[in-house]
């Protein structure tokens, strides 16, 4: 456990910083009414699967492949691997803030 808390790119600390951005995104955990259902962006022939959830959250997971554009955004909130140059790896999730 010393070694998956010591590495900051651990499923551990994956997982630690995905329940405390959950915890602090408005449009994570129960939402408020009116603004607690998701919209779905996707999935694309490329394999992209994309959700939405107001306000200013996207979830996009690329299934496919190859590497796919990622959607509008303003900031990378997390991913579960690396994202550059405005591309989502294969077998990669990201949550985005739009």
């Amino acid at each position: 456990m010393e070694s998956q808390l010591a590495d900051e790119h651990s499923t551990v600390n994956l997982y630690r910083s995905a329940l405390r951005l959950r915890r602090d995104h408005p449009a994570l955990g129960r939402g408020t009414p009116g603004q607690d259902t998701l919209r779905w962006l996707g999935p694309d022939e490329r394999g992209l699967l994309c959700f939405a959830r107001e306000p200013g959250f996207v979830l996009a997971a690329n299934l496919g492949p190859a590497p796919v554009p990622l959607p509008a955004h303003r900031d990378v909130l997390l991913a579960s691997g690396p994202v550059a140059d405005g591309s989502l790896p294969p077998d990669t999730a990201v949550w985005l803030g739009t």
